[in-house]
């Protein structure tokens, strides 16, 4: 009895934040996670910029720019609707290269949640072979309920071997069921703690530090391995959207196994939720690790706790170990090189150099994904 009144008032409190959740047509209308971004605080668009942008816009003209690649970018094709609730792409893959190119970047990474997108990245470095165009893959409901390894052995099999990022879990890992109201409810995990679900007892982590699932050790085995098709490249482990505890988990495995670079995913959003102190010391466990940090902080309604705290996560990783990408893409959302180029502009700002830059927008993506960096640098 008692166990049933527990899951009743399970059930209602979950229901109840979906409801809250609902667009005036019934969709779950969540946007991208993290979108609050710790420091940020309220008003429009929080994260995110101003209402309107025009693709007739001047695209921006920054020396961080040239020659940078954005390892986060999000795009069309994707999915938008009241199945998953996610937030409509505001620019295509067409489009962000046309302004990509104008702005003098280098490149970008396809980002998408849901599927893997080596295959557009193909088509694109076909029709754009002057551009570094990259593809990868999200681990969430749509490749299984676990980590799939055999989903990422057929991104690296797939023509051009332009798919080069495992994202582990992020909108349908353990921790965002914990943080995001979400339909449907269900989670692809990671760790487990004695044989139970990690968070069994959220907010509080596995007591004993708990251990990673299989599956999930068998992904990092795949991702240390191989190597892409016709491209030869190695493949890249990145966090997602997971818990702190969990990240320390899989950089360990991943680091012990052999894998080549490691990417923290933005540890500052409130959806992962590091410390300065947390990301330095999961940098300092293996040589090839980068923590990536997302550009909220260089929105003009960006609070100044933000961009505090983001120039202290980036001297806590170090320059050499830190990268900035856009994460934008989404409706509203600042265009990607213009999210880059309001970073740079912050940055200076607080004191770093134009080497500093050079390493956070162009060396470091380069050296991740195995290309030689550009001219000048």
């Amino acid at each position: 009895m008692e166990r049933r009144t527990h899951l009743t008032v399970y059930a209602t409190a979950v229901g109840l934040a979906l409801a809250l959740s609902m667009g005036p047509d019934g969709a779950a209308q969540r946007g991208e996670p993290g979108e609050g971004n710790r420091g940020q605080g309220a008003g429009p668009a929080p994260g995110r910029g101003r209402a309107n942008y025009s693709l007739s816009d001047p695209a921006p003209n920054d020396p961080a720019l040239k020659g940078a690649i954005d390892m986060h970018a999000h795009q069309d094709p994707d999915s938008f609707g009241p199945s998953y609730g996610q937030a409509a792409r505001s620019i295509d893959a067409l489009d962000l290269y046309t302004r990509a190119k104008a702005s003098g970047m280098r490149g970008f990474i396809i980002k998408g949640h849901l599927d893997q997108t080596a295959g557009l990245a193909y088509y694109m470095r076909k029709l754009h072979p002057d551009m570094e165009i990259f593809g990868g893959m999200g681990s969430n409901l749509t490749t299984g309920t676990k980590v799939n390894p055999w989903a990422i052995t057929h991104m690296a099999e797939i023509k051009g071997g332009w798919g080069r990022i495992v994202w582990m879990p992020s909108w349908d890992s353990e921790n965002s069921i914990h943080k995001l109201a979400r339909k449907p409810f269900a989670y692809v995990a990671v760790a487990q703690c004695k044989g139970l679900p990690f968070w069994i007892d959220y907010p509080k982590p596995c007591p004993d530090g708990g251990e990673l699932l299989p599956e999930v050790k068998e992904a990092m085995q795949v991702i240390a391995k191989t190597k892409t098709r016709d491209s030869n490249g190695d493949l890249i482990l990145a966090t997602g959207h997971n818990s702190p505890p969990e990240v320390k988990l899989m950089v360990k495995e991943a680091v012990r196994v052999g894998v080549k670079h490691i990417i923290i995913t933005h540890p500052l959003l409130d959806i992962v939720e590091m410390t300065p102190a947390e990301i330095k010391e999961t940098v300092a466990m293996g040589p090839e690790i980068y923590a990536e940090f997302t550009s909220g902080f260089g929105n003009p309604n960006a609070r100044p706790e933000m961009v505090k705290l983001y120039v202290e996560g980036i001297r806590a990783a170090g320059v050499e170990h830190a990268f900035v990408s856009s994460d934008t893409g989404q409706l509203n959302s600042n265009w990607q090189p213009d999210a880059l180029a309001n970073c740079a502009k912050v940055l200076r700002a607080n004191g770093f150099t134009e080497h500093e830059l050079d390493l956070l927008f162009k060396i470091n993506p380069a050296k991740i994904l195995g290309i030689a960096p550009p001219p000048g640098t």
